[in-house]
């Protein structure tokens, strides 16, 4: 049986190009798509798709309200957050409501797929830790040993692909170790990231 989904966000060129790619897999059935919180609201609730894609910020509220709405109605409902924002408290509030997942909207269409069959696996998908990190002197010290092997692979110039290869992991955790990275350590990019590893010898 095909797993139906729906998306909800605001920017129509987004929800095109997500549509194009989730039509052609062939263990989805799409469902639609809504513009507003309100429409995202009623769309969930005539279509009951088993995924709901949620963009955050709408004109006329916030994913999280809407989510909170559907949830308090259907506490099974599987729901991800879409988003750019990287904001603790945001993914610490999405947890607590019971949404199932927090993605920033720049992801490969590889790893979304991965996301939506980790959700409906009835696993949760949270693409940054929604701890705030404490000790942030020096960054180092929030390295793992894992994420510090990562960056010296990356140095190496391995891809993402290779690395999982290498290291017996999905693409998708390396992809997520690499964002962590770059949170953790308050670089902007890869090329910062590499020029980074190399100057402690990573």
């Amino acid at each position: 049986m095909k797993t139906t989904i729906a998306i909800a966000d605001d920017h129509k060129i987004f929800v095109e190009g997500i549509r194009s790619v989730l039509k052609e897999v062939d263990w989805l059935n799409w469902k639609g798509e809504a513009f507003t919180a309100k429409e995202a609201v009623r769309l969930y609730k005539e279509k009951q798709p088993d995924v709901f894609l949620l963009d955050y910020y709408f004109p006329d509220g916030t994913g999280l309200n809407v989510a909170t709405e559907i949830l308090e109605s259907n506490p099974a409902a599987t729901i991800i957050i879409l988003s750019m924002e990287n904001d603790t408290d945001l993914v610490y509030q999405c947890r607590q409501v019971g949404i199932k997942g927090y993605i920033i909207k720049n992801l490969s269409s590889e790893e979304l797929l991965t996301a939506i069959q980790e959700t409906i696996q009835g696993n949760s998908v949270f693409m940054w830790d929604y701890e705030p990190v404490v000790n942030k002197q020096p960054l180092e010290n929030n390295i793992s040993k894992r994420e510090i092997e990562i960056v010296g692979l990356i140095s190496k110039g391995l891809t993402s692909q290779e690395i999982a290869e290498t290291l017996h992991l999905s693409t998708y955790t390396v992809n997520t170790h690499r964002r962590n990275i770059l949170r953790k350590l308050e670089l902007k990019n890869t090329a910062m990231m590499v020029q980074y590893a190399r100057s402690r010898n990573w």
